[in-house]
């Protein structure tokens, strides 16, 4: 934990408010950051099978290790725990669970980096393709940590000033799938003192996938994150939480042009190339902050709605009844807003749906949109083709509302994979599973395989849009 001393003049300020006026405190934004390790155990009895790209790749050792880093704020009514783990995802269920345990914080956000060097958290990267990959203890472990940080982060509440910056770093983007569509901005906040102005954390939200090492590594690491995090604790001397934000599509870190502190050419899927990676992230956020903005985070104002999401996608519609997936389903209705009866042995409907949740938090100036999965960076800018491109599935399908459509020139942040992992989230007009393939391809491009359904974009979409017409309105309820 970040060590923060208790001075006269914080113990002055506290004291000061609580008696002369309670009603001071409300408004004025408290901070604290804080981290606590979870790496699991790669020598112990059961193997750890590490998660992304295929099964069967067990851990044989640890480079660094793995985190749940979060931040606590406060407007003096509301209190907000925001986590990032250095895993490939965390399921909605587990999120409920946990939420469960923290009935004291008024909304919990947990998101996943989506590392693919870590262990396998949802199922699908076990020892085969019909072998479940979660070690149930280390998930167990996962979530009783998260709670005791939470906990751990009442206790350091600091008075804050917050700062916004964005910088546009293209050159740190790869698109893997036709049309290249990225989001090149990272986005970040600022938290300083308001005693003497010293840095106290960061949240960084990046752009792509924690993936530098590649398939063939078996040492458990953080990936490019981990040296991220080291620089930014050299550039400003504090603690960062970091997110992924729109890295669906499949957003990648580019195979040249990184170099590192030396000038030199480093070749992508060695430490050498996540280091440097790593710092240049790194470097991007401190030369951002160059510019950045003042920004008021106060009053705080939580929107989320939970909705269904079809389960098309007959791989995980397969793993679920191999018991790879363990995850509760219902009937799919029809309707995102409402769903049937649960799903059983005795009861198999012909489309089942999950329970997912978007989220939408209304931070004073600032908005940070809980996306439930790897949203795709057509979904931020709005740069779906149209007319769509010959022989996709769907070229007819209505344009999903985007998200700078929606938010205009408000600052915001994305973080990705929070509260859940969905897998891809595409515009419906790009969903391309059946010949002939756009592009003139012989096969199908990479994403649908890894996303439920071609339902999934516009029911995220149109809910983000419902939660920024709540968020727009004053007396909005969330």
């Amino acid at each position: 934990m970040r060590s923060f001393s208790v001075t006269l003049a914080i113990l002055l300020i506290g004291i000061g408010n609580s008696l002369l006026c309670p009603a001071l405190l409300a408004g004025n934004l408290h901070f604290s950051i804080d981290s606590v390790e979870i790496t699991p155990d790669v020598h112990g009895p059961k193997a750890v099978w590490m998660a992304g790209y295929f099964p069967g790749r067990a851990a044989t050792t640890v480079h660094d290790p793995l985190f749940a880093r979060g931040m606590l704020l406060s407007d003096g009514q509301t209190r907000i725990a925001i986590i990032s783990l250095d895993l490939i995802g965390w399921s909605y269920p587990s999120t409920l669970s946990i939420r469960e345990q923290l009935s004291e914080i008024d909304f919990v956000v947990i998101c996943s980096t989506h590392n693919h060097e870590g262990p396998d958290t949802i199922g699908i990267w076990g020892e085969s393709y019909i072998k479940r990959g979660v070690n149930e203890s280390y998930n167990e472990h996962v979530e009783k940590t998260i709670v005791k940080l939470v906990k751990r982060l009442e206790e350091s509440q600091q008075p804050v000033s917050v700062e916004f910056a964005k910088i546009d770093r293209p050159d740190l983007v790869h698109d893997t799938r036709q049309p290249i569509v990225i989001d090149p901005t990272i986005r970040a906040l600022r938290f300083r003192s308001q005693i003497d102005g010293s840095t106290l954390g960061l949240l960084v939200q990046g752009t792509t996938h924690p993936e530098s090492l590649g398939a063939r590594n078996t040492a458990i690491t953080a990936d490019f994150p981990y040296y991220t995090h080291k620089r930014l604790q050299q550039h400003f001397d504090c603690p960062t939480v970091y997110v992924s934000g729109a890295i669906g599509g499949l957003m990648t870190p580019p195979a040249t042009g990184i170099v590192d502190d030396k000038a030199a050419a480093v070749q992508l899927t060695t430490f050498a190339y996540a280091q440097a990676y790593g710092n240049t992230v790194a470097d991007a956020v401190a030369e951002a902050f160059s510019k950045s903005q003042p920004v008021d985070l106060t009053p705080f104002r939580v929107f989320r709605k939970e909705v269904a999401i079809p389960i098309d996608n007959p791989l995980y519609r397969l793993a679920r009844s191999l018991n790879v997936i363990r995850r509760v389903s219902y009937e799919w209705t029809g309707q995102p807003d409402s769903w049937g009866e649960r799903v059983t042995r005795e009861f198999r409907p012909e489309r089942a749906a999950a329970i997912t949740e978007v989220s939408l938090l209304q931070l004073g100036d600032v908005k940070l949109l809980g996306i439930p999965g790897e949203l795709y960076p057509e979904l931020v800018n709005g740069k779906i083709p149209n007319p769509a491109h010959a022989n996709v599935d769907f070229p007819d399908a209505p344009i999903e509302p985007h998200v700078d459509q929606l938010l205009g020139d408000e600052p915001y942040l994305m973080l990705g994979l929070a509260n859940d992992e969905i897998g891809y989230i595409l515009p419906k007009r790009q969903w391309d599973r059946e010949p002939p393939y756009a592009f003139g391809r012989g096969a199908p491009q990479y994403g649908e395989i890894n996303s439920c359904s071609h339902e999934v974009g516009p029911i995220i979409m149109a809910t983000f849009s419902e939660l920024c017409q709540r968020a727009q309105s004053p007396a909005g309820e969330p």
